[in-house]
């Protein structure tokens, strides 16, 4: 026997023993004899990936794709990792291409659908989980996903039926798919399905997690009966299991603030290159309206959607990582400023098909970031979404988030976040001023029209009727809003906060007393 192949035997049998270290050690003797060794490369990819480094496991299955092009562990692998970097076109690439060498190979097409979905291409994501529900797929969750597709494409009642197909095959996870009808909005939860929650919270056997979702679906089964003392009951127990669990980091969020506060305009307009689109930010607190209006505007012929875009975010992540968000935020070079500008636009650009004139980034959460965005696009029209606050508590509190918005588990919380929120945008308001559209939620449902005019007017775009007719777009929607958004506007989404005065009691007038600040500064004449 060779060496080469001495070595790779002793590196397959540690690995099958599970002694890790010592079979990375004989598989790169093997690579240091023949750097084109198939099964040691593979090797390697895998103990890359159990050790959670993806630059490695990157590096050998490239290595491996390139030695074999029709490879399936190594294009798999590539997937894997793109998952894990949350390079998500890039899964959806790989998975392509896995499910086109292996076409009975259900997982890769359930892997498929989920990078679809993720990536808002609905029509391959009905296809590929379609074909693993119709295959009777081991993994139920296709059901659910599926769900969420023909949610996203405002399609409630199949919506419903595959949730509740969910429920029925996989038991143990029923409390997501009662969440999941609850959050359609527009479903009307039956009295057999309030049975059944009850059944299953007065279980003892049950997951703080798994109870708060199934209260929060009680919650909206009241909220429905207009029984709202009870409806308010059951969403303060499912906070209160939350809470401890997902605690708000409050000094974290006030000290980023106060930091941000300090920052100064800086005029980089003439050092820019002119770009062939507008990015178009929408912000504000969540549950405020924000994909309402991503709705309106995504329905003229010049516009593109995006989706909730984490980019923005990241690159202010990488400031702090490198000496401190806003301190190098204030003092970044030309060069530092073109690096990221450009490193966002190569991130969206997977979603920019034909090239449109303006695109839209909906991420409420960059409100933190205006300073961020104006110094790397000047030229960016910002709507800030603002909601009555009172209402729009309520929204944050009965809101399951499945990330993030860790505040929304506690009125005080919440009460914290929307007062940083206000002090920010005053700060960014007093900086940019004009350069900014504040819009009310309020004003815009009850006078659409000339709301929608003037907000078109300052993102420099021409009237269309479409924007009125938002309600009738196809395009796809993926967050909690898809209901709404598909329905004309109307007054029902405002004045929740009278139903649940009795029942927040003081917290009631706290909400009233900043919703009074921010009107009077953002909206009085």
């Amino acid at each position: 026997m060779k060496l080469e192949d001495q070595y790779l035997k002793e590196a397959l049998d540690f690995f099958a023993s599970q002694q890790y270290s010592s079979s990375g050690i004989y598989a790169r003797k093997v690579i240091r004899k023949n750097s084109t060794n198939i099964e040691a490369l593979a090797l390697l990819a895998k103990l890359a990936m159990r050790q959670n480094d993806n630059s490695e496991a990157h590096k050998f299955y490239s290595q491996l794709l390139t030695l074999s092009p029709q490879n399936a562990e190594a294009i798999a692998g590539l997937a894997q990792v793109a998952e894990n970097r949350e390079q998500f076109f890039d899964a959806f690439n790989f998975y392509q291409k896995l499910a086109i060498l292996e076409p009975e190979n259900t997982n890769t097409y359930y892997k498929l659908g989920m990078a679809a979905l993720q990536n808002g291409n609905i029509d391959i994501a009905e296809s590929a989980l379609t074909r693993c529900v119709e295959r009777e797929y081991k993994n139920k969750a296709c059901l659910l996903n599926l769900g969420h597709v023909y949610k996203a494409k405002g399609d409630t009642d199949k919506a419903a039926e595959l949730y509740h197909d969910f429920i029925e095959q996989s038991p143990e996870h029923q409390s997501t798919g009662y969440w999941s009808l609850a959050d359609l909005k527009s479903y009307i939860l039956s009295s057999q399905d309030r049975d059944n929650i009850e059944v299953y919270l007065a279980a003892t056997n049950t997951s703080s997690a798994s109870r708060a979702l199934m209260l929060f679906a009680l919650s909206r089964y009241w909220e429905q009966q207009k029984d709202f003392a009870r409806a308010y009951a059951a969403m303060n127990q499912a906070n209160n299991l939350l809470s401890p669990v997902r605690p708000f980091k409050e000094e974290a969020f006030l000290g980023l603030i106060n930091r941000l506060k300090s920052f100064e305009a800086v005029d980089n307009s003439q050092q820019q290159e002119k770009q062939v689109f507008t990015p178009i930010f929408i912000v504000g607190m969540p549950r405020s309206g924000t994909t309402l209006v991503e709705q309106i505007l995504a329905s003229h012929k010049k516009v593109q959607a995006t989706d909730e875009l984490p980019y923005i975010e990241r690159l202010a992540l990488q400031l702090e990582m490198s000496g401190g968000y806003s301190t190098k935020l204030q003092s970044l070079s030309v060069e530092n400023i073109q690096k990221l500008r450009q490193d966002y636009l190569n991130a969206v650009k997977p979603y920019l098909e034909g090239c449109p004139d303006f695109f839209i980034d909906k991420n409420p959460n960059n409100f933190l970031h205006i300073g961020l965005i104006k110094v790397l696009f000047p030229e960016a029209k910002i709507i800030n979404l603002i909601r009555h606050t009172t209402d729009n508590a309520i929204s944050v509190y009965k809101q399951h988030f499945s990330r993030g918005h860790d505040y929304s588990y506690n009125l005080r919380d919440i009460e914290v976040y929307w007062n940083g929120y206000y002090e920010i945008m005053q700060h960014w308001d007093r900086l940019y001023g004009s350069e900014l559209y504040h819009i009310s939620f309020e004003t815009l449902v009850k006078e659409p029209e000339t709301q929608i005019r003037e907000l078109l007017e300052y993102c420099n775009l021409s009237f269309s009727q479409d924007c009125i007719d938002f309600h009738k777009s196809t395009r796809t929607v993926l967050t909690p809003s898809a209901a709404q958004v598909r329905r004309p506007m109307n007054l029902k989404a405002i004045g929740m906060r009278d139903k649940y005065r009795d029942v927040l009691g003081k917290d009631y007038q706290i909400f009233e007393d900043i919703a009074v600040k921010v009107n009077d500064y953002f909206f009085k004449p």
